[in-house]
């Protein structure tokens, strides 16, 4: 049995990864949601056995908006896939694609360029 301190942090580490995940899937990119069922059936039954701590409760009902969020994010991304496959024009796809493929309005330039040369005298 996990301690209800553990439990509230693996809660909280759950909620920051489905927002990640729901941030990928909104950039365009694919989420491994592999074994979340299996994480969250845990928690609860942790939770459950716990003996009714209402925080505990509490935490666990504000993954729902989490959950909801990553489950629309997948909904759209299954949504544009089916548009792309049968040859529907997506511009929503389009610019995720760009916005996944250049970063999020980043003004800086990469790291990897080398620097501008130094000035030359005329």
């Amino acid at each position: 049995m996990t301690d209800t301190a553990t439990l509230r942090r693996d809660i909280q580490a759950l909620a920051a990864a489905l927002e990640e995940t729901r941030d990928q899937m909104e950039a365009g990119l694919t989420a491994d949601l592999t074994g979340l069922d299996t994480r969250v059936a845990t928690l609860c039954a942790e939770a459950r056995s716990a003996g009714g701590d209402t925080e505990l409760a509490a935490a666990l009902e504000g993954l729902l908006p989490a959950l909801d969020a990553v489950a629309a994010a997948l909904t759209r991304q299954r949504e544009t896939l089916a548009a792309a496959a049968e040859g529907r024009h997506d511009p929503h796809s389009a610019r995720q694609r760009a916005s996944a493929a250049y970063g999020r309005g980043t003004s800086a330039a990469p790291a990897d360029l080398p620097s501008d040369p130094p000035a030359t005298p005329s």
